[in-house]
């Protein structure tokens, strides 16, 4: 499976939440929740990526500066060096890059290297799943067939 099948099964569809990097992290603390989401991809006004926030970028700017965190800017706890995926790759590539680089969130973008969609974790763990499930229903017609 690739990341074009993902972006379209996704109950929320492809749609980024995106944040400007001179929003406060309490905006993004909101958006955050509003949303029900664990990340946010911050973009220029050129809709280029600047980086990505995440709940832990939160609770680590929380730790280390307590409540006066909320009033810091989003690009002050964002992380800059942004791992991006294409529409292309595979969920193969999207594990080994997640483990390796140990992120959550993958923003895909496309030849331009325009923002089109946003792969998690957990839509990862779903297209595994769901592969899965598919092999064995096959082995199982497979083995009735044969009888």
């Amino acid at each position: 499976m690739i990341v074009k099948t993902i972006l379209k099964a996704k109950a929320r569809g492809p749609g980024v939440v995106t944040i400007a990097p001179d929003a406060s992290i309490g905006d993004a603390a909101h958006a955050l929740f509003r949303h029900r989401i664990g990340a946010l991809v911050a973009v220029e006004d050129g809709g280029r990526i600047a980086g990505i926030l995440s709940e832990r970028d939160i609770v680590r700017g929380v730790a280390e500066s307590g409540g006066v965190c909320l009033s810091h800017r989003v690009r002050d706890l964002m992380t800059t060096d942004v791992q991006i995926c294409r529409e292309g790759d595979t969920v193969d590539h999207l594990m080994q890059t997640m483990t390796s680089r140990r992120v959550r969130h993958l923003p895909v973008v496309d030849a331009d290297q325009r923002l089109v969609g946003i792969v998690t974790i957990g839509d990862v763990v779903k297209s595994r799943l769901e592969h899965a499930d598919l092999e064995v229903d096959n082995l199982r017609h497979y083995v009735v067939a044969a009888r």
